[in-house]
């Protein structure tokens, strides 16, 4: 069984960090994107919102060539599983994980029900292009980013004594 080392343990939160960031600005943008395109008609807002969408192309293609083993951290079935020998790096990614999928499920149960009260009582055309799914995915990637995005900086900051 390969060692579980600290380095390859923080490397799997930094590339979690990093794919949650890319994953969270590409559907954000596109959700962007559509809603000023097809809700509000502004076909140059939305180009604008076009070029974020490549912009968080880059930004994930900078990663990757910063760092050529980027793309090889998370894929063993303990960082899936976020089965972390350090304590503080278990439970903090442990609760990103947790808060991610809380706010999923509930902007999901959200959407569907929303949906439904748009098609029987609105406009169906606010939903022919389906922002509940994009909304769903944002909302889980973002919530996890910002959990995640300070786990290394306060892992490393001294613990203040107590008087």
């Amino acid at each position: 069984m390969a060692t579980w080392t600290i380095e390859d343990q923080e490397n799997c939160v930094k590339a979690s960090h990093v794919g949650a960031l890319f994953i969270a600005l590409m559907t954000g943008f596109t959700l962007l994107k559509d809603i000023s395109l097809y809700w509000f008609e502004q076909p140059a807002v939305s180009d604008i919102f076009g070029f974020g969408v490549a912009f968080s192309l880059i930004y994930f293609l900078y990663q990757v060539a910063k760092q050529p083993k980027f793309l090889s951290y998370g894929w063993r079935i303990r960082e899936i599983c976020g089965d972390f020998q350090d304590e503080y790096l278990r439970s903090r990614f442990q609760r990103a994980t947790t808060l991610a999928y809380t706010l999923t499920i509930t902007v999901a149960f959200a959407g569907y029900v929303a949906t439904h009260l748009i098609i029987k009582n609105g406009d169906p055309q606010w939903v022919a292009f389906q922002p509940f799914p994009l909304l769903t995915v944002f909302v889980g990637t973002l919530s996890f980013y910002l959990s995640l995005r300070t786990v290394l900086d306060e892992q490393d900051e001294p613990a203040e004594e107590q008087p």
